[in-house]
This record gives C-alpha cells, structure tokens and sequence, in this order.
C-alpha cells in the first residue's frame, strides 16, 4: 500500500518483491533527485525572502551621529510611530512608549513630531518621559490618528486645519534666541485613499507656511509623497511649488523610505536657514514586534538648523 501511494505521488513503481534490485536503485535515485528540486525550490524561495526582507530593512540614508547642540542651533525630529502591518490599526501601542521616548531622549531635539500615535495620553506620556520641561500639542488627524507636536520651547499657540480629508497641527513657540518658531505638523492621506488628496493636503501645509509671520518656520512629517530631487525639479509641479516658497531640510539626508524613496520630510522658512548636515540625518532601529503582525517601516529623521544667523 505504501508503494502504491509513494507511486501515486511520484509517478513512479516501486518494486517490492525484491526481484529487480537495479529498478529499486533507480527508484532511490528518483526518490533523492525529487528531494533535491524541493530543496532547490525551498533554498530559492528563502533567499527570495531573505533577499525582500533585507530590501525592506535598508535604506541608504546619512545615519543621524548623536551630538551636543551648538548655540543658535535647532533640532527636530520627525517620525511615524506606527507599524506596516495587515491589520486595520496600525497606530503605535501603550507599550511602545517607552521605548519610543528611549529612542527620542539621546536626540537632543527641542522639536519632535509624531504621527500616528493611538491616543493623546500617548503623547502627553512620552513627553512626560522627555522631560518635565515638554508639552505635548495633538489634534487627531482621522482614521483615529493622532498627530502630534512635542516641544521643550517656550510658549504654544496651537491651531489646527483640515484639508484633503486629514488635519494638520500649527504650533507657535518662543525660540531660545527669543525669535519666534512655527512648527507645522502634517500627516498626508496615503495615495491609496487617492492622489489628489494628498496633493490638496500639502499644497494646504504649504500655504499655512507662507499665510505665517514667524521668524523661523518648519513643516515636518509624512507626507507620503515621495520628492526625488533628481527628477522633481524638472518634472514635479507640486515639488516646484513647494520649493518656490520653502526650502528641502532633508535632501542631503537622502532615501529615508523603502526603494529609495523619501516620503518623510521637513521643509523650512526662510529658505536661506542653513542646515547642519553632518548633525542630521536617520535613525537605525532594532526590529521589535508587538501586538500587531508586522514591522516599524518609519524610522526618526533628525534635521539641525543653525539659525543664528540667516
């Protein structure tokens, strides 16, 4: 009966009387090729994981090297908490918190944006953790989102919009110098939910930035719109409008994203504000799971600005 079974899977009669030992070699011989192409088949598919999987971890970016402040220097870090995972949410958990501030805490930022927190006790608590100089300033954004402005500035005049269905967070606070500082907070709608609504969305951010009459302005976050300075300028309209007005924080950081994207960004005004490249740049993180099936795809981009003289 196991002949006749091992024969109905590979097409092969086996011989069980023991008469034909050449034909139960060749059997042997079958059996161990058949074994082989499964390895093959296996081995191909784990370096095909392997090899997406690695794919998915790297990212070419400038890696942020941690450093002391210099006078007249501003640093902020934007970063999209949540997690690339098959389910609906995907908003970072209770129990990241922590973690999250342990990450932020080295950074030395007095500016930190957050996207897709799951509460605004999450917020208040990781600002809490950074230190009992920092507030935190929240709206939720939709789909049960909240976005976030963490700051250890003085002072905060907070206003929120809404445009191409998500809301964005402005906040206005006393720089160190005694100048005064916007930080807009923007989480743009995936392109998924339709184009035009990212678009509509930053265009709106972009406009907020212009309409403010701050000294020091700087819009950050994801914006899920991927702006390759080697081709935008030349055949991106929404980059040009962008650029027209306000001036790229991030470009010398390179790729933040998967396949060498960028859709993480932090734009500034005045246009002539300086960024301090080599005290800006990506955040490596540890693979971590928690409750939900899937991974960070988000890592913390660190922009230092000298603004002391512009």
């Amino acid at each position: 009966m196991n002949a006749d079974k091992k024969e109905n899977i590979l097409g092969y009669e086996f011989q069980t009387n023991g008469e034909d030992e050449g034909a139960d070699m060749t059997g042997m011989r079958y059996i161990w090729a058949w074994v082989m192409r499964k390895r093959l088949v296996f081995l191909m598919v784990l370096f095909f994981c392997s090899a997406v999987s690695g794919w998915a971890w790297w990212r070419p970016a400038q890696r942020f090297e941690v450093s002391e402040l210099a006078l007249g220097e501003l640093r902020l870090v934007t970063w999209n908490v949540g997690y690339f995972a098959p389910v609906k949410n995907k908003n970072a958990k209770d129990l990241d918190v922590e973690r999250i501030a342990e990450v932020l805490q080295p950074l030395q930022a007095q500016v930190v944006v957050l996207q897709e927190l799951n509460s605004v006790q999450q917020a208040e608590e990781i600002a809490r953790k950074l230190g009992s100089n920092w507030c935190a300033k929240t709206v939720e954004t939709g789909h049960d989102q909240i976005l976030a402005v963490l700051s250890r500035l003085s002072g905060a005049e907070v206003e929120t919009r809404t445009a191409g269905g998500r809301s964005m967070i402005g906040v206005g606070f006393q720089g160190e110098d005694d100048r005064d500082v916007f930080i807009l907070g923007v989480h743009s709608p995936h392109p998924a939910r339709g184009m035009d609504d990212t678009v509509d969305n930053i265009k709106a951010a972009v406009a907020w930035m212009t309409e403010r009459k701050e000294q020091i302005r700087i819009m950050a976050g994801d914006l899920n719109y991927n702006f390759d300075p080697d081709l935008a300028v030349e055949r991106d309209v929404l980059y040009r409008e962008v650029m027209s007005v306000l001036s790229d924080g991030t470009i010398s950081i390179g790729e933040t994203y998967y396949a060498h994207t960028r859709i993480d960004h932090v734009f500034h005004h005045p246009q002539g504000m300086k960024v301090m490249e080599k005290s800006s740049g990506m955040v490596d993180l540890e693979p971590r799971f928690a409750m939900v099936p899937g991974w960070r795809d988000h890592r913390p981009v660190v922009t230092t600005y000298d603004v002391g003289d512009f």
